[in-house]
């Protein structure tokens, strides 16, 4: 009898021991906005996307910084290639208008991203110095490849040369989004203490 009584006893406890604690709430992937409704949506993007929110979040930023660059290329280009009139080969002159438009565009487009897109990431740790450098390396990547693209469909497919640099551009921007997170903006190694 007394083995029954500690027996149910024990039980009794285990059971008062063994409460069903719900799981702690998720927090969100992604950076709360100012706008209710953006959250909610990204809300449900996190819930379906098993916490990926955060990567849709900053993809749009990107390509809405992005889009804002490539207008900053575009104009550029327009200017050299179509309005200033240079005594050289068309060759050369779509040379210098790429050039100009890749460098003053990467400018805009590092300056934005860097404050508003990538900032939560962990290698924002690192200096601005640091990071400027990073993004220009895959940058001027991105730059080549959308001078190759531009360059291949306006003499290959007689395409407008304008046309053409519209088509690299997008084409380059999952390309320079992959990148940046691989390299940019990819966590910081902790330095290894010298003991």
């Amino acid at each position: 009898m007394e083995q029954s009584l500690l027996e149910h006893s024990l039980e009794v406890s285990d059971s008062l021991n063994v409460q069903e604690v719900p799981p702690a709430p998720r927090l969100p992937s992604y950076q709360p906005t100012a706008w209710v409704f953006v959250n909610r949506v990204l809300a449900i993007v996190d819930t379906r996307t098993g916490g990926r929110a955060a990567w849709c979040q900053r993809f749009f930023m990107f390509a809405c910084i992005g889009g804002c660059a490539a207008l900053v290329n575009m104009a550029v280009f327009y200017l050299v290639f179509d309005v200033i009139a240079q005594p050289v080969t068309e060759t050369l002159h779509n040379v210098i208008a790429s050039v100009l438009a890749a460098a003053i565009s990467i400018i805009a487009n590092f300056v934005l991203n860097d404050f508003f897109t990538f900032r939560h990431l962990p290698g924002h740790q690192r200096s601005w110095l640091a990071r400027c450098v990073r993004f220009y390396i895959t940058a001027i990547g991105g730059c080549v490849l959308i001078f190759v693209i531009q360059f291949a469909i306006s003499h290959l497919l007689h395409v407008r040369p304008i046309i053409a640099q519209a088509i690299a551009l997008i084409v380059v921007l999952f390309y320079n989004f992959s990148f940046h997170h691989l390299f940019t903006y990819r966590h910081v190694k902790p330095a290894a203490s010298h003991v």
